[in-house]
């Protein structure tokens, strides 16, 4: 297990569904216990998920988790000042122009069993499908056949489900690398905290210390397990989070 490092932390960058959410109860005492640390000295706030980041902010408008600072949304596709609720069009330019839909769909719709996710799921740098209980080797691949067909793209898989497609620039570690490079934040200046494989990206960011909840799915936690500044939480959900950032000094 992990030992807490003395080095404070600046930053806190949180999965959402499967993190933050799956226990209202706690989800509540999360919300109450970052809310009650002095916003002067608190780390910024981070959510980094799958969601679009205007789903993120209906979270806060109804009260359900506190204000972040940034938002990144998309699996690593979108980011946003919270605080004024801009999208940060300097990351979306370093993500390169949109995908190639067509092309992408064409290599996709050769694949057994792979479904297209809902409209609300696609956006301009992410093309995302349904594909349940892939192999590591058929991710593989499907990415060498991506790229036979011209396509430069990273594949993240999850929750042994959901095949994300995304630039090279993308992705949740990409995305969070980005903005504390932006904010002058060190990685080791940084905690993370998520549940299942698309957050795998934050963990294997050099430095950075972790808190997998205890609800996390094998394909995070045969990952980080043997990762000592990672911290293996004995409880789920936000209750796993607060947990963890008990670990890390940040909340007393």
């Amino acid at each position: 297990m992990a030992q807490a490092a003395s080095k404070p932390v600046r930053l806190v960058a949180l999965d959402v569904d499967g993190t933050l959410l799956g226990d209202d109860g706690a989800t509540n005492r999360f919300r109450s216990a970052w809310n009650a640390l002095d916003e002067r000295e608190r780390p910024l706030l981070v959510y980094n998920s799958g969601r679009p980041i205007n789903d993120l902010f209906s979270l806060v408008d109804i009260d359900q988790l506190p204000p972040p600072d940034y938002v990144i949304g998309g699996v690593g596709t979108m980011i946003a000042d919270a605080r004024i609720r801009k999208r940060l069009q300097a990351f979306t330019e370093v993500l390169g122009p949109p995908l190639d839909v067509k092309a992408v769909t064409a290599v996709m719709e050769t694949v057994e069993g792979a479904v297209p996710q809902a409209a609300v799921d696609q956006h301009a740098h992410k093309a995302s499908w349904r594909l349940a209980e892939a192999r590591e080797e058929e991710i593989s691949a499907i990415g060498q056949r991506l790229a036979s067909a011209g396509l430069d793209v990273k594949l993240v898989y999850s929750s042994s489900l959901n095949l994300d497609i995304l630039p090279r620039a993308g992705g949740k570690g990409c995305a969070l690398v980005w903005i504390c490079r932006e904010l002058s934040v060190d990685l080791d200046e940084v905690v993370v905290a998520g549940d299942t494989g698309n957050d795998r990206e934050m963990f294997d960011m050099p430095r950075v210390r972790g808190v997998v909840v205890a609800n996390a799915l094998a394909e995070l936690r045969r990952v980080v397990e043997h990762e000592r500044r990672h911290f293996l939480a004995r409880h789920s959900h936000a209750e796993g989070v607060l947990e963890g950032l008990r670990h890390w000094g940040v909340i007393g």
